[in-house]
């Protein structure tokens, strides 16, 4: 019989079977089956778009370091930039200090930091984040698997079905 580790309760699974017991598919019936399913590709679906958004915030670390460097350049102090104050209105201004950036470090709060102390913090942020994707890969990785095996018991329960119904149709 296969097994599937199941880390929440699901509908229609016999005793709402609690985090992390295994499941035997073999019991199920196909409408369990398919429930069961649907629950674990809505789940795959999430933790693809959660890598999806990961992916898409360590893009926005890595261009954020890019522009911390080229205004720490000894050349771009006085130069014209468009500075945001809105993600949409911006309004022109000089660079002055070219020696520290503004970094948001989370929740509406920013910390003055020298360009060296950004792009560190950038890379810590950065590290963390691809620690946390490859979590997310590790998961998606499992869901997969389980629909797998889903999908095979319900094909073997349908074959059976078939030649239940071939039987007393002889």
């Amino acid at each position: 019989p296969l097994f599937l580790v199941v880390s929440r309760p699901y509908p229609l699974l016999p005793q709402a079977q609690m985090a992390e017991q295994q499941v035997n598919l073999g019991t199920l019936n196909l409408e369990q089956l398919n429930m069961l399913k649907k629950q674990i590709e809505e789940e795959a679906e999430h933790l693809a778009n959660s890598l999806q958004q990961l992916s898409l915030v360590i893009n926005k670390y890595q261009d954020s370091k890019e522009a911390a460097t080229s205004l720490g350049a000894k050349d771009s102090a006085g130069k014209p930039l468009l500075v945001p104050l809105t993600s949409s209105l911006y309004v022109s201004g000089t660079i002055g200090d070219s020696s520290h950036v503004l970094v948001d470090i989370g929740t509406g709060y920013v910390v003055k930091m020298t360009i060296k102390d950004a792009n560190e913090f950038a890379d810590r942020r950065i590290k963390t984040i691809q620690d946390n994707m490859s979590k997310v890969q590790q998961a998606l990785r499992i869901k997969k698997g389980n629909l797998e095996a889903i999908v095979s018991v319900m094909q073997q329960k349908i074959q059976m079905m078939e030649q239940q119904q071939q039987g007393i149709a002889q």
